[in-house]
């Protein structure tokens, strides 16, 4: 199996993951719809009943203060917990369905969850979950991700970890998008016998994809202790989106550029469509910022991690030219290096 098609299965991975999200997504709005719809016609039902009825009537004096009392904000409050309670039950299993797991043993993972309050009360959001063996040990784990507001807040939520037999860890990040489901990879990418898990999210961030968040722990000893990104320090220090710095360049030769990587000091040229005739050579792009679509690659023999980063040339961010793909390690100190990068054209 090559690694061109090894990665280009993985953007088919990362396409159904996105579309596992929306489909989880709507779920609860179809039965929101459903629910509404409901309402809606028992509401038409008394209509007429009591328009029927004050025909019958007409001659009947009419109570007094009539009015119906105002359901109180306490009772409104269980209501909606409730229907989040529902929700997030629906979206569970249907999401274990479309893992492969089945109701029975998705039930005892739900069971753990609601017996250690991840859900809060019913007061946060089920964003997405992953049953998966991530440490190799021929165990399913669980990853769970609750979104703990109603809108799109950076921060405002939690990934819980369940590994094997351990405690669940709790992952918060102020930086980091909880809202919109995640992807998680395993393996030993600093070779010292011990997992890492490196997990990614989608924020909100205009332009595309320029707001991918990636994340790595160690787990260690029944512990998770968090890892950097290798980054282009005099650009990226800054930033929670570990990216490196790559130039795009449009050759004189049509369909035809090259990218230099500053991080590796190394340039690549590659063929790719032009958006409009050259006009002699001239810088026209660069890398869209955030590591994206992770995979456990190979390096000298050793677990690497692979990452994407997204390449546009002339006219913007709306013209992707290509993928830059990067292979990281990390010593046993934690300190993380790109050691290989190619092109993938689009």
């Amino acid at each position: 199996m090559n690694r061109q098609w090894q990665k280009k299965s993985g953007y088919v991975r990362w396409g159904l993951w996105i579309s596992g999200i929306l489909f989880l997504s709507a779920c609860g709005e179809n039965s929101a719809d459903h629910n509404m719809a409901a309402d809606t016609l028992t509401v038409e039902e008394e209509q007429v009943t009591q328009e029927s009825e004050q025909d019958d009537a007409d001659e009947l004096p009419q109570a007094e203060n009539s009015e119906e009392p105002e359901e109180s904000e306490e009772t409104q409050e269980e209501a909606e917990s409730e229907d989040l309670a529902v929700l997030n039950e629906k979206r569970f299993y249907e999401g274990a369905e479309i893992l492969g797991v089945n109701r029975e043993e998705a039930a005892v993972y739900y069971q753990k969850l609601c017996e250690d309050n991840v859900f809060q009360n019913d007061t946060v959001w089920l964003a997405g979950f992953n049953i998966d063996d991530i440490d190799q040990n021929g165990q399913p784990d669980l990853v769970v991700m609750i979104q703990e507001e109603e809108y799109n807040y950076y921060g405002e939520g939690c990934m819980y970890f369940y590994m094997n037999e351990d405690e669940a860890y709790c992952f918060r990040d102020e930086e980091f998008p909880f809202f919109f489901g995640f992807n998680t990879v395993g393996g030993d990418f600093d070779n010292d016998g011990y997992i890492e898990i490196a997990f990614e999210s989608l924020g909100t961030g205009v332009g595309g994809a320029g707001d991918w968040h990636p994340r790595i722990l160690k787990y260690k000893d029944h512990t998770m202790e968090p890892m950097d990104f290798p980054f282009d320090e005099d650009e990226y220090a800054d930033t929670d989106m570990p990216s490196v710095h790559i130039m795009i360049t449009q050759e004189a030769e049509a369909d035809t550029y090259s990218a230099y990587c500053a991080y590796m000091d190394e340039t690549i040229v590659f063929e790719a469509e032009n958006l409009w005739e050259p006009e002699g050579i001239q810088e026209c792009g660069r890398n869209s910022r955030g590591y994206f679509n992770m995979q456990r690659g190979e390096y000298e023999g050793r677990d690497a991690l692979e990452v994407s980063e997204l390449l546009y040339g002339e006219g913007g961010t709306s013209n992707i030219i290509g993928f830059a793909e990067f292979l990281i390690v990390w010593d046993q100190d934690g300190e993380g290096r790109i050691v290989e990068w190619w092109i993938e054209p689009l």
